[in-house]
């Protein structure tokens, strides 16, 4: 009986294992592949960035600018202090439970990381205020996009909140005094992540990424900081 057991654990453990090997082989090689392989960043257009804080990504979009206005639906009056209102929003989409608790790796909880896997539709936009932002060379890419694609990055991002029965968005607190999070559309699994969200918004406007990115350097390495 004994045996038996120890048997039937060890093929679990290599089945798990080779389903990991695979996905994460899937992951490079969708990483690897470019969607919209023809595009080019424009010489005169509007600046974004693409930044990671080494788990997540986001796009950082200026809060208001001649070709989109978020100022009615990201307001001051949802921060706890708004004086931390900026020029700028960070702007990201992910699992409620893995947002709300894991600011890095070490933080994730099993409960969280299992739901993520499995697939939930508790989801959550995640908005930081900015303050004219700068490139970094690791961690925040600039990328230069033309007035049509930002229409189609902001509008696909806009669909995601989550709005109440008057129509506004439904902001509750974040880390700090700086973001917040507001209740969003959509469903995360293991093959749809906050990384392959930021992919995803991306390629609908028609820019260069990875096909499938769900991890942080597969959205990374299609923005270089000298790219523009």
């Amino acid at each position: 009986m004994a045996t038996s057991s120890l048997k039937w654990l060890k093929r679990t453990v290599v089945a798990l294992g080779v389903v990991v090997a695979l996905y994460l082989l899937a992951a490079l090689g969708g990483s690897l592949l470019p969607a919209n392989q023809d595009w080019q960043s424009p010489d005169d257009g509007v600046e974004l960035f693409i930044e990671t804080n080494g788990l997540h990504t986001g796009i950082i979009m200026p809060l208001w600018s001649d070709v989109h206005d978020w100022t009615n639906l990201v307001r001051p009056e949802h921060l706890s202090d708004p004086s931390y209102y900026g020029s700028h929003i960070l702007v990201g989409w992910g699992h409620e439970g893995v947002y709300r608790h894991t600011r890095e790796w070490t933080d994730l909880r099993p409960g969280d990381a299992l739901s993520a896997v499995v697939g939930s539709s508790d989801v959550l936009i995640h908005v930081y205020h900015l303050r004219y932002p700068q490139a970094y060379p690791y961690y925040r890419r600039p990328l230069t996009v033309s007035a049509a694609e930002y229409r189609k990055i902001a509008t696909a991002i806009e669909e995601q909140f989550a709005l109440d029965d008057q129509h506004r968005p439904q902001p509750t607190p974040g880390y700090g005094k700086d973001d917040l999070f507001y209740e969003a559309h959509g469903y995360y699994s293991a093959f749809n992540s906050c990384n392959n969200w930021t992919s995803d918004i991306l390629q609908q406007a028609g820019i260069r990424t990875g096909r499938w990115t769900p991890f942080q350097g597969g959205v990374m390495r299609w923005f270089p900081e000298d790219m523009d």
